[in-house]
């Protein structure tokens, strides 16, 4: 069965916050919820459900003096622990990095984490220089990648994984916008498996519903794009009845030529059916004997 690996990097300021986190998280890992309630008390945490998922498998916690490493299993379609990242910010983490192998795919993806944002892999070198012996130790010493590898080629580093944001951005509001995501891709597979139920039920093909739908879109584009020409003549150019006129006929041709467009598409048609093969003149004459 495939699964996602997640090694989760979590570093404190004050000693005495890694140590309850520590107790926390090995007492979680040995299914001991009775003493991970009582550090995660004194840790400052709401609830174990804040700072753990039930669903988290393989799990195993240990502890450096710099930082806590804890590492477990997900199935292929949970979330990243960014309600559990949350939590530990309001309890005194100070950065974290989180590594996603996603087994599937065979691929690693590398998240990095400073005061309670998603920062770039350069951000959090830059803002944490005395912790980049931990989290990248390949690295640490190496020539030409003295400012988190982008120096040199993406081949050469193996942290140019790193999925860095366009620009600084709370933990609280990436936790929000996985999360609209993930249940907008449910509602999705939600109405597409309705969909299919009921094409079967009326004896019809669930491809049959989806080429309607994606038709009802092609419709839909060309509809938007008359309005929004007819609207920009009207505005910019004389002759008010005269682009109205040319928005209505557009407004009729233009959904019916995506539509065809797409459906051509969807047939795999090349525009070549009615042709004749080459090297195929027609039909041979036949002459009649003399």
């Amino acid at each position: 069965m495939s699964q996602n690996t997640l090694t989760l990097q979590l570093f404190f300021e004050d000693p005495i916050k890694l140590k309850l986190a520590q107790l926390t998280y090995q007492y979680l890992c040995s299914d001991n919820t009775e003493q991970a309630q009582r550090w995660a008390d004194k840790l400052g945490a709401a609830n174990l459900e804040s700072l753990w998922d039930a669903q988290w498998f393989n799990a195993s916690a240990s502890a450096a003096s710099t930082h806590l490493l804890l590492q477990f299993d997900t199935g292929t379609s949970d979330p990243p622990p960014l309600r559990q990242l949350e939590a530990l910010f309001d309890q005194g983490l100070r950065a974290a990095v989180l590594e996603i192998f996603y087994d599937q795919v065979g691929e690693t993806e590398r998240m990095h984490f400073d005061r309670g944002q998603w920062v770039s892999r350069k951000a959090f070198m830059d803002a944490n220089p005395q912790w980049r012996a931990v989290v990248e130790p390949a690295q640490h010493g190496g020539e030409g990648q003295g400012n988190g590898g982008e120096e040199g080629g993406e081949a050469d580093d193996p942290y140019a994984c790193s999925k860095d944001p366009a620009k600084p951005l709370a933990v609280a509001k990436l936790r929000q916008q996985e999360e609209k995501r993930m249940r907008e891709a449910r509602e999705a597979a939600e109405v597409f498996v309705e969909m299919a139920q009921a094409m079967g039920k009326s004896g019809k093909s669930p491809m049959q519903g989806l080429i309607a739908v994606l038709l009802l879109r092609a419709g839909l584009k060309g509809l938007v794009h008359a309005v929004a020409f007819t609207v920009v003549t009207v505005l910019l150019f004389k002759g008010f009845w005269l682009w109205m006129g040319l928005g209505l006929v557009l407004a009729v041709a233009l959904p019916l030529y995506y539509m065809a467009t797409e459906h051509k598409e969807l047939r795999g048609d090349d525009g070549d059916d009615d042709a004749d093969p080459p090297g195929d003149d027609g039909p041979a004459t036949v002459m009649a004997p003399q």
